[in-house]
């Protein structure tokens, strides 16, 4: 197998499970080095030290709380000072706070809007400066969305709010860095069976007056594909726009969702 990302170093956040963790692998298998952030300490590094063991890649694990922008930096200068020059960047981290609006809670709206947004915001203002410092040639900026940014989901209120603000924050940084090379797009994937998704269908499945099961078989109902997203097929669309093959996409999201969300 051609190894097209040696050489190179990718930054990802989320690293330590569901999308994060099969995009490190991806990013491994090409030859990638990895800098992994995760606000979970115990998992990122038992995640690094399989992405190590099992590729021999040069792997360094920062625990990151994205909500926090001096956290953000702080990892980034850490792993700038260890590694050198970053060439891709995936925003994989992210959480799903679902709610009835009447019950809705300041925290969770917080929650979501720091870890989703903002940090995907400042998380990428790092690491785009790592890359205009080091003169990277087709930097790639990945960011995870999700078709509750386009379409609304039953109280998916700061989740579809956050995940629409990166759909646009694409855009805008798209815009304001490609004068130099660097190409910003992300992918909004359907229903993904991950970790965080289990979490969903049980507080869905109690707003919808269905048990988890049922809930489960209705979502997968409304797919024209039948199925939910696997993890590794969102990760071969951000290995591909992470690569040199995507060099003249920037400022686009691509649906991923089985044909659920075509707009």
């Amino acid at each position: 197998m051609v190894k097209d990302m040696t050489g190179k170093t990718c930054v990802v956040s989320g690293a330590a499970g569901g999308i994060g963790f099969d995009v490190c692998r991806k990013f491994a298998e090409q030859g990638a080095n990895l800098v992994m952030l995760d606000v979970k300490m115990d998992p990122l590094e038992e995640a690094a030290e399989k992405i190590k063991e099992e590729y021999k890649n040069r792997v360094l694990f920062e625990q990151t709380d994205l909500a926090s922008v001096d956290e953000i930096r702080k990892a980034i200068k850490k792993s700038e000072r260890e590694i050198g020059c970053m060439h891709v960047l995936a925003n994989c981290a992210g959480v799903s706070l679902y709610g009835d609006m009447l019950e809705y809670t300041e925290k969770s709206w917080d929650i979501s809007m720091d870890v989703n947004l903002k940090g995907t915001f400042f998380l990428s203002q790092a690491v785009a400066q790592n890359m205009v410092d080091h003169n990277v040639q087709s930097g790639k900026i990945i960011s995870v969305s999700s078709q509750a940014g386009r379409v609304g989901e039953a109280g998916g209120h700061a989740y579809g709010a956050s995940k629409a603000g990166i759909c646009m924050l694409t855009q805008t940084m798209a815009l304001d860095l490609a004068r130099y090379g660097i190409c910003c797009t992300c992918v909004s994937p359907g229903i993904t069976d991950t970790p965080l998704f289990r979490g969903y269908l049980k507080n869905g499945a109690a707003m919808a007056g269905m048990t988890p099961e049922e809930f489960e078989k209705s979502r997968a109902e409304e797919i024209p594909l039948g199925r939910f997203a696997r993890t590794n097929e969102i990760a071969d669309l951000i290995c591909f726009l992470a690569s040199d093959k995507s060099n003249y996409i920037t400022g686009a999201n691509i649906n991923i969702t089985g044909g659920n969300v075509n707009i």
